[in-house]
């Protein structure tokens, strides 16, 4: 594991304002998310699924999106209830489920990924230059290479 007291104070207070700036934007964009529709809980479970291609265990959405499984398994029984998901067995081992996700669940997650990029696209016009711009485009990259990061616990 790196040592952050190797870091100067100024580049620990930097680091912190860096944390500040994304949590403020983190919060904006899951205001401009609040359709009022689907609780933000429910629809990042949706978007897991989407991404896993439609279709996962709740054990894998559970690990995915780092929730207990009585969680996961609780939001599911209300997903399926509003017609967002439905279960299906598994064709290989009947005692397994996969959970589906229906056109309702891939729509609510389109128009709501939707509104917050239409929010993002507008905000960044509005407050950028286009030379900031690219550089906000490029530090995209770094900031998915952050939020990949896995410290080696085998040290």
């Amino acid at each position: 594991m790196i040592d952050p007291d190797q870091m100067s104070p100024t580049e620990r207070e930097q680091i912190g304002a860096l944390r500040l700036q994304l949590m403020a934007l983190l919060r904006r964009l899951r205001r401009e998310s609040d359709s009022g529709d689907l609780p933000l809980s429910k629809l990042m479970l949706l978007a897991a699924l989407l991404r896993l291609g439609g279709t996962a265990s709740p054990t894998e959405l559970a690990t995915v999106e780092g929730l207990r499984s009585s969680n996961v398994a609780a939001l599911l029984r209300e997903l399926e209830k509003e017609g967002m998901v439905r279960r299906e067995a598994d064709a290989g081992d009947r005692r397994r489920l996969h959970v589906v996700i229906t056109d309702a669940g891939a729509e609510a997650v389109l128009a709501n990924r939707s509104r917050r990029e239409a929010w993002m696209a507008e905000a960044v016009t509005a407050c950028l230059s286009a030379e900031e711009r690219a550089q906000l485009i490029a530090v995209g990259g770094l900031l998915q290479r952050l939020a990949e990061y896995q410290e080696d616990k085998s040290v």
